[in-house]
């Protein structure tokens, strides 16, 4: 597998919308905001927001082969060492037949998302790629107040060092569920939940 170069403070990272055009919509606006000055003030990055990546979900969903556009246009972009999804969704698959596979061979970079993207990360995983199975703008980036230190430890632990990453402990805490995205609610912490160790579930035989 190809492994992408390491991020450091002042590289830039682009925002792609290859799923869901959810970082677009109007009332989630400040959502979006706030997960890019994150990546900015915590990470010491810039933010390259691609073409269509703020279309909204009604555009997005008519067009894959815009959000396809995108992707691609952000792996060949000298300036961009990253990619970040803004969000998953349901049907990221339909940009298959879009995708050159050979501009994801040939321009690896760090790739992060999760839920829907996983299509995505199957693409790259496909072209011989190395990417990250981890957060996304909307979620983990714009956590209400403030991102989790479990979070921002593995971030820096992952895209920002050459180290072996070694054992990955389980968070202390888990959030409650359920994604608390009304502007009103921007100053309320979600609660967070005790966690426990890994759990092996129907974990004999051959699998």
């Amino acid at each position: 597998m190809i492994k992408p170069t390491r991020l450091k403070a002042g590289d830039t990272v682009a925002l792609v919308s290859i799923s869901s055009g959810l970082a677009g919509e109007p009332d989630l606006k400040w959502r979006t905001e706030q997960g890019i000055k994150r990546l900015e003030e915590v990470f010491g990055l810039k933010v390259k927001v691609m073409p269509h990546a703020l279309k909204n979900i009604d555009y997005l969903y008519q067009y894959p082969e815009k959000r396809a556009e995108d992707l691609h246009a952000a792996l060949l972009d000298d300036e961009v060492r990253g990619i970040i999804c803004a969000i998953g969704g349901y049907e990221s698959v339909r940009l298959l037949p879009y995708i050159d596979f050979d501009i994801l061979r040939q321009h690896p970079k760090v790739f992060s998302g999760y839920s829907d993207s996983t299509v995505q990360h199957l693409m790259f995983y496909q072209s011989g790629v190395s990417t990250s199975y981890g957060p996304a703008l909307l979620t983990d980036f714009a956590e209400n107040i403030e991102m989790d230190d479990y979070t921002i430890e593995h971030i820096n632990k992952t895209w920002f060092s050459d180290d072996v990453i070694g054992d990955i402990p389980p968070s202390p805490y888990l959030r409650q569920h359920g994604l608390k995205w009304e502007k009103e609610n921007q100053f309320t912490a979600r609660e967070k939940v005790a966690n426990g160790n890994y759990e092996t579930i129907n974990g004999s035989g051959k699998v």
